[in-house]
């Protein structure tokens, strides 16, 4: 069983209809953890990926989770998801949201914003 385990719902900030739902797992997540990595998966809507890894970094001024398309050493990037984590800066949980950035690795001129929600 995961330590972490959360669904969250991504949402196109210029279409509100264009909803993608990920999870986010991470196998051991020891308190007071301040970067950590964890596996996700979700079919593909809008984010150009459905599985990978991402990277979580609760660390002052950080506060962000960064979303690859396979292993995070060496894949592409492909979401940004800004204020994820909590005001002490743990792992995020249940009715959490904040904004960020899809990316599509084929074509860099291409970045979206977005919204996302932990449900």
């Amino acid at each position: 069983m995961a330590d972490y385990n959360v669904d969250v719902q991504l949402t196109d900030a210029a279409d509100a209809k264009s909803v993608q739902f990920i999870n986010m797992t991470i196998g051991s997540a020891p308190p007071g953890a301040k970067q950590l990595r964890g596996e996700w998966r979700g079919a593909s809507v809008f984010v150009p990926s459905a599985q990978g890894e991402f990277d979580w970094d609760g660390r002052p001024g950080q506060n962000v989770a960064f979303v690859f398309d396979g292993p995070s050493a060496g894949a592409r990037l492909v979401v940004g998801l800004n204020d994820f984590a909590t005001s002490q800066g743990g792992l995020p949980q249940r009715g959490a949201t904040g904004g960020g950035t899809v990316l599509d690795p084929a074509n860099p001129a291409f970045l979206g914003t977005i919204r996302w929600s932990i449900i």
